[in-house]
């Protein structure tokens, strides 16, 4: 689509050639100069205003005027000349020279001309495939015009072109809240097809993040528009946009009429975007799988597109048609020609080459180059599955997966957005499963680990990576980096706090956007000064699986990894001499799962079904362990999604027989973090060892219940410890907790929590308020070794495709806490207190922590009668991270530290003393 507004930009060339025929024209005047500038000539050709413009240019400097705002306005509309000429490294150099000068302090530069040459360098940069540069520029324009009347129109265009750059690199968060800052600026000097535009890379961005009865309303509000306004470029664009928003609902014979529609409008007015519009016409057809059809519409696109990425697109979606119709070598030569066609300085014909990691990198509109490459990865998969497992054509397979993994973190770490983040995760899931059964037809565990490792908890690995990284920065960086933390979280609690209907919530939502851009550029200043900070953020390195094996041959153990795919569950047991890849068939899986859990999480459902209980159980464990044979002891467990408690699979459907007697479990996010995950080094000033929390009672405006007892059973556990502080009843505030939190190893909360959402933080209740997990900082638990939420809920919340559990013991982990102790369901109190202390028990004893809780819940089912041996009352705590022993510190550094301090401190003070009478002496002796 084009984005820019048309602006009449040539000068007759025969009054440009007048200026030598007489005596005036020697020498016009700037004011002359100035008019033929803004004459509207009726050039046919751009070529001539080329021409025409750079004489002027020429005849402008001859004279020796000042390159005021007349003589930018010449060389941003000499730019726009060169663009229509398709000569855009010329308008990108031209305009440049109009930015340099636009920035001198001269009283003949009006005060919006640097907003104005900004946003036409970013508009430039952004039709050039330029993306970040563009970025960058335009927030430029933004900054420098939206508080100066005249400079507002050239902001709120940069919105527009900020919305297509972020939109173009998938950071579809991003896009929404530029376009809906654009909107702002354009309604308040009433361009109202600005408006429109704007409402269109709304809704674009919102369809691909599923909001899609907003992005209806936004596409609906602009073909309104459109249509008042008589605006046939963007009703045709408006059609097109209501017919994606269709097609993503599985409406397809509503989306056919919306784009049959948009193209007609299109080919009508000649726009020059027809072949895009006859490719998505196509696309639907696709959908409803009538390829002959949708053939003839993207041939249409690959004959008639300019743009190269909008060529490529078209030969992609041909080669989907001879995919599908299992044309496999012929759809090979169409992805292999769209990836030459991309201008990544990619060239190779032959189907079996592949950019390197560099040139993809590089790209700019990623997205369309991902795509190429996970469809013909998807290809060679289909191809070699025809031709009964051809090992070289999986080969292939395999290596197109590998790139297009790669692709997935360049455009992971472009994008800020959490939910464009999220949207990648579950918009690639499905490539790691094609390409995990890859491995397994392969017989390869080795790359199917890896496959395993980057389906999940990626966002969290990039996490910790970037609280590694600002170990090395500098005093002064870390501190501004927190202040802009800081006012992006404060930005963050008063927007929540504000209705989104009143007038001030879009003046919050505005400063909320701004502090982002601040910490956003200060990011990536800082990657671009300290190149050890950006190698070590953005190390997506793989543990190697003979690292995982090495770790469990010292911990005497097992790791159990699955994915659960659409068409089946892959299950990887390794221990310290093998590996093994398993697959099942998904539906008995999903089907027992989704039937397990409820029951766990109430009683009264368990006790009137524990046969179907049983039954369940018994069903995962025959999928789920069984099969993998593991020997009796400590077995890590890396999930996909969601927990399940493994300690309550039963060995038979007939009676209870509950994998805690033989296993001690603990779980991963990812094998990867669990083996990088960060080991503390001996503090230097005195570190207690237990910080315990028990409100109690809470403020009736929180409208929670009490949890009695806690504060005793607190009492009971801290004893174990040296060093230990309780916060309980009134003295467990939410302040207290922030002051003393840091200083202590182990950190144990019997209180309330929320964390069921990607939309908003996780609380922790206090006796007197709430806390947001980002109130802590991101060094907020420098010295924990260990958190327990004894809390309902802790260890569940969102689970995102791709990515796994929002949780708040997940919160806990991004703050770099390598261990933590979490519940599946809201678990009894009773219960948890007399787990919790056998656990502590044990843990004291010197047994790594994984073994402490099994033997706690051992313990408890020796115990326990009735109701209370049901899995609802002991299943629910889990151990989440690292299961090593707690770390008994070392006190001596520090203690060594203070007794020298104090040994040299009596030293002095008994060498003065003994140095004081001999002074005293020689004076009075002086004195007399």
């Amino acid at each position: 689509m084009s984005r820019f507004l048309f602006c009449s930009i040539s000068i007759a060339s025969a009054l440009v050639a007048g200026l030598s025929t007489n005596g005036l024209a020697q020498r016009p005047s700037a004011k002359q100069l100035s008019a033929f500038l803004q004459r509207v000539s009726n050039l046919p050709a751009v070529e001539a205003q080329i021409k025409s413009l750079n004489s002027w240019q020429q005849q402008w400097r001859k004279c020796g005027y000042p390159p005021d705002s007349t003589y930018i306005n010449g060389l941003l509309q000499l730019g726009l000349a060169y663009l229509y000429a398709e000569s855009l490294p010329q308008a990108i150099h031209v305009t440049q020279q109009a930015v340099q000068l636009s920035q001198a302090h001269r009283s003949d530069i009006t005060p919006d001309q640097p907003a104005k040459a900004f946003y036409r360098l970013g508009m430039l940069l952004s039709e050039y495939s330029q993306l970040y540069q563009a970025a960058r520029v335009l927030k430029q324009a933004v900054r420098l015009g939206q508080n100066i009347p005249s400079g507002v129109k050239w902001a709120s265009n940069a919105y527009l072109y900020l919305a297509y750059v972020y939109y173009s690199a998938g950071d579809y968060q991003q896009s929404v809240q530029n376009a809906e800052r654009g909107q702002e600026l354009a309604r308040n000097i009433g361009d109202t097809a600005l408006v429109a535009k704007l409402l269109q890379d709304k809704a674009k961005a919102l369809n691909v993040l599923k909001k899609y009865d907003e992005a209806q309303r936004a596409a609906e509000q602009a073909v309104a528009l459109a249509r008042q306004r008589n605006y046939s470029a963007i009703l045709a664009y408006g059609y097109k946009q209501l017919g994606f928003i269709a097609e993503s609902q599985g409406k397809l014979d509503k989306a056919l009429q919306y784009r049959q529609r948009a193209f007609e409008i299109a080919e009508k007015i000649k726009d020059h975007s027809t072949p895009d519009y006859a490719v998505s016409l196509g696309l639907t057809y696709y959908q409803l799988k009538r390829y002959e059809q949708a053939s003839l519409y993207f041939q249409y696109g690959v004959d008639s597109s300019r743009n190269l990425y909008a060529k490529a697109r078209a030969l992609n979606s041909l080669g989907n048609v001879c995919w599908k119709k299992k044309e496999f070598p012929k759809a090979l030569r169409y992805y292999q020609q769209g990836l030459t066609t991309i201008p990544i300085n990619f060239q190779n014909p032959a189907v079996e080459s592949l950019p390197g990691a560099q040139t993809i990198r590089l790209a700019d509109q990623k997205d369309y180059l991902l795509t190429l490459i996970q469809d013909k990865a998807d290809t060679w998969l289909d191809y070699a599955i025809a031709n009964k497992n051809k090992p070289n054509y999986l080969t292939h397979a395999l290596e197109t997966y590998m790139v297009a993994d790669q692709m997935i973190d360049f455009m992971r770490w472009e994008h800020t957005g959490q939910q464009s983040k999220l949207y990648w995760r579950d918009k690639t899931r499905a490539m790691y499963e094609r390409a995990i059964e890859t491995c397994y037809r392969l017989g390869n565990a080795e790359q199917a680990f890896r496959f395993l490792e980057k389906s999940r908890a990626v966002m969290l690995a990039d996490k910790l990576n970037e609280l590694g990284a600002r170990q090395l920065l500098a005093p002064k960086q870390l501190a501004q980096e927190q202040a802009l933390n800081q006012r992006v979280a404060d930005r963050q609690a008063r927007l929540a706090s504000i209705s989104p209907d009143s007038a001030a919530y879009s003046k919050a939502h505005a400063e909320l956007l701004l502090e982002q851009d601040r910490l956003d550029t200060f990011r990536k200043t800082l990657e671009a000064s300290n190149p050890d900070y950006y190698r070590y953020k953005y190390d997506s390195t793989t543990t190697a699986l003979s690292d995982v094996r090495k770790y469990l041959k010292k911990q005497g153990g097992s790791l159990v990894t699955y994915f659960v795919g659409d068409s089946a569950l892959y299950i990887l047991n390794v221990t310290a001499d093998r590996a093994t890849l398993h697959r099942k068939p998904v539906d008995p899986y999903n089907r027992i799962a989704y039937a397990f859990m409820p029951l766990l999480s109430s009683p009264d459902n368990m006790n009137r079904q524990f046969g179907k209980f049983l039954t369940l159980s018994h069903g995962l464990y025959q999928q789920l362990l069984a099969p993998l044979k593991l020997p009796a002891g400590r077995v890590i467990v890396s999930p996909d999604g969601f927990f399940l408690p493994f300690e309550a699979l039963s060995r038979s459907a007939q009676q209870p027989d509950y994998a805690v007697k033989d296993y001690a479990f603990s779980y991963a996010y990812s094998a990867g973090l669990l083996l990088k995950n960060r080991t503390h080094s001996p503090s230097l000033s005195p570190v207690g060892d237990f910080l315990g929390v028990a409100p109690v009672q809470f403020s009736p405006a929180m409208n929670q219940l009490a949890l009695i007892n806690s504060d005793n059973f607190l009492e009971t556990i801290a004893g174990r410890f040296r060093q230990a502080r309780l916060l309980t009843h009134e003295n467990a505030t939410r302040r207290a907790f922030q002051t003393d939190v840091a200083g202590y190893r182990v950190v144990h909360l019997f209180t309330h929590a929320i964390a069921d959402s990607t939309e908003r933080e996780p609380l922790l209740y206090f006796a007197d308020s709430t806390l947001r997990l980002s109130e802590l900082g991101d060094n907020g638990l420098p010295n924990a070794q260990l958190v327990v939420l004894a809390a309902c809920k802790t260890g569940i919340g969102a689970n995102q495709r791709g990515e796994g559990v929002f949780s708040l013991g997940r919160g806990f982990a991004a703050l770099g806490v390598p261990s933590v102790m979490t519940t599946l369901w809201s678990v009894q109190n009773e219960a948890t207190y007399r787990l919790t202390e056998l656990f502590y028990k044990y843990l004291y004893e010197g047994e790594p922590k994984d073994i402490a809780l099994q033997r706690a819940k051992q313990d408890w089912l020796k115990t326990a009668e009735g109701a209370d041996q049901l899995p609802n009352f002991w299943a629910g705590l889990i151990l989440v991270g690292n299961a090593e022993p707690l770390h008994q510190p070392n006190r001596w550094p520090w203690l060594a530290g203070l007794g020298l301090a104090i040994v040299i401190g009596l030293a002095g003070w008994r060498t003065w003393q003994n140095r004081r009478p001999k002074q005293t002496t020689q004076r009075a002796y002086q004195s007399s």
